[in-house]
């Protein structure tokens, strides 16, 4: 079987990719209407990406069984499944695409962890510029692993361990996770963690509040000790202190 970067790479139109120093990202399009997913992968592809759309989650899982995508751009509601719930599969990012007006479904996703989300309809440019903010911002200080005492971060595949063993985070709560340890034993105001784990002009204190309230509870059941190793510091924001590990 064709790992996924090879199913990409041979996917019409792939050809006239330009030329870059840079390998190209995989983003990945799940859109059950036809026309709209080839629209939106064609568009993808003339920023250089290796883009490939498909139908449902299945076709999906089935497309990435050896590699992740480094993006998912997924319709919000699939056949037997969601973009949010596909996107944790795959363990990749995600921009949600939906359906849904007013405020409160955006903010729902948003707080499911979704890294982004566009209100159909909506503009081709608009889609691209995000995508492209998205991939950038994967790629700055890019590394496969970031490891404190038995906390073991796996960047590229965007899984946690503890002492060898699995620690299942939300998409929220990995990227928070990472901004924490970045470096570890440094303080991360509010603001910082916002700008730093969740998408521009979304969020605010409360929801980093939360966020942490989860991520503290899911270590702490791990094994990591009290607290998860997040300490709050006091009119400055939180820190990851490896000397509660």
């Amino acid at each position: 079987m064709q790992s996924t970067e090879q199913i990409l790479a041979s996917a019409p139109g792939s050809s006239q990719l330009p030329s870059t120093s840079q390998t190209p990202s995989r983003v990945l399009v799940v859109e059950p209407h036809p026309t709209l997913r080839t629209v939106l992968v064609q568009r993808l592809r003339q920023d250089g990406h290796l883009a490939a759309a498909v139908g449902s989650a299945v076709e999906a899982v089935d497309l990435c069984r050896e590699q992740s995508p480094d993006l998912l751009v997924s319709a919000e509601i699939l056949e037997q499944n969601t973009a949010m719930r596909l996107a944790q599969q795959l363990g990749c990012s995600v921009i949600v695409l939906t359906a849904r007006s007013g405020v409160e479904p955006l903010v729902s996703l948003l707080d499911e962890g979704a890294d982004d989300v566009l209100r159909k309809p909506f503009g081709l440019e608009e889609l691209a510029a995000r995508c492209r903010t998205l991939l950038k911002r994967g790629r700055i200080g890019l590394q496969e692993k970031v490891a404190v005492g038995p906390l073991e971060v796996h960047l590229l595949l965007r899984q946690v361990t503890l002492s060898e063993k699995p620690v299942e985070l939300s998409p929220r709560e990995f990227a928070l996770l990472c901004a924490l340890l970045m470096p570890p034993g440094m303080v991360r105001s509010r603001q910082e963690l916002l700008r730093l784990a969740w998408p521009p002009f979304s969020g605010g204190p409360r929801s980093v509040d939360t966020q942490v309230l989860t991520l503290r509870r899911k270590l702490e059941q791990a094994g990591l000790g009290e607290g998860g190793g997040i300490t709050t510091v006091r009119q400055q924001g939180y820190r990851f202190s490896i000397d509660n590990i």
